[in-house]
């Protein structure tokens, strides 16, 4: 059932995660800085109108001030561009070439604003981790567990996740990714690209003389990502790699203790506690 999913939070516990979602809405810098984009928001939906909210109020996911769901906007341009389709195709403005060129100059604004948005969900502790910690300890647990496979025939695991760009994006903050530390570097704009693939190969190192027999290569479209350390400080400036394999790819023990930080950060038993809880919850307000 949806309690049992590790990669949809949402699904899983509903009810808290509103709760969480909203302890970051309504915070002074998220209603001012949300507040400015209502003017994009209210073009975006003059030529889109399926991106507003059939209703408004001032509480959960509902109360951010601009007023239309992001996620839904941000996906129309990523999409249409994927498929080189014009921006203005399935729309009542079709081939209106006034109506394109407004599209096309608010594709980046639009894209940057959920960026910013999901940083702040992810800049929180507890978020991050009901989000992101339990996919990681899944894939953690796994990849631990193929370390003592050594023999030739010995089957070693082979998992396939299909998840949003908004979980892959979890997945990499949850890691700590390197590019996404610092505020002022610019990588909070950073979105994953359409038709993403993250992947965690577990690699053995031979010939090591040490317990660190094997690293976790971690690949974002085929390039690897490295991880530094994230604690309260880690969107504030420069971070330590939390690697100490060849090149600060994560060891094994690396990649465990960045999964239990991140559990420690959120308070894992707080969510722990109440995976098993099959109360359901109307996410169609998610706007990201």
């Amino acid at each position: 059932g949806p309690q049992d999913d590790t990669l949809n939070a949402f699904d899983r516990s509903p009810e808290m995660m509103a709760q969480l979602v909203s302890v970051v809405i309504s915070s002074n810098e998220f209603q001012v800085t949300d507040g400015a984009a209502a003017p994009l928001a209210a073009r975006l939906a003059n030529i889109l109108p399926g991106l507003a909210r059939k209703k408004k109020n001032t509480t959960g996911f509902n109360a951010a001030p601009s007023g239309i769901n992001w996620i839904e906007a941000t996906d129309h341009f990523i999409c249409r561009s994927a498929h080189g389709l014009e921006l203005s195709r399935f729309s009542d403005f079709e081939h209106d070439d006034n109506v394109e060129n407004l599209l096309s100059a608010m594709a980046h604004q639009t894209m940057t604003h959920l960026a910013w948005r999901f940083r702040q969900w992810y800049k929180n502790p507890t978020l991050l981790a009901n989000i992101a910690a339990p996919p990681l300890r899944e894939i953690c647990d796994q990849l631990m567990a193929a370390t003592s496979l050594v023999g030739a025939t010995d089957k070693r695991p082979f998992t396939i996740y299909s998840c949003h760009d908004i979980t892959i994006l979890g997945l990499l903050y949850g890691i700590g990714a390197d590019f996404l530390s610092g505020d002022e570097r610019g990588g909070w704009r950073f979105w994953p690209p359409y038709a993403s693939s993250l992947v965690f190969e577990l690699v053995r190192i031979p010939n090591t003389g040490t317990d660190d027999s094997h690293v976790v290569r971690v690949l974002l479209n085929g390039k690897p990502v490295k991880s530094v350390w994230k604690d309260h400080e880690f969107w504030e400036g420069g971070c330590l790699p939390a690697g100490n394999g060849p090149y600060q790819m994560l060891n094994a023990k690396d990649f465990q203790s960045v999964v239990e930080n991140l559990e420690k950060l959120g308070g894992r038993s707080n969510y722990m506690s109440r995976e098993g809880s099959e109360t359901k919850g109307d996410m169609t307000s998610w706007t990201g």
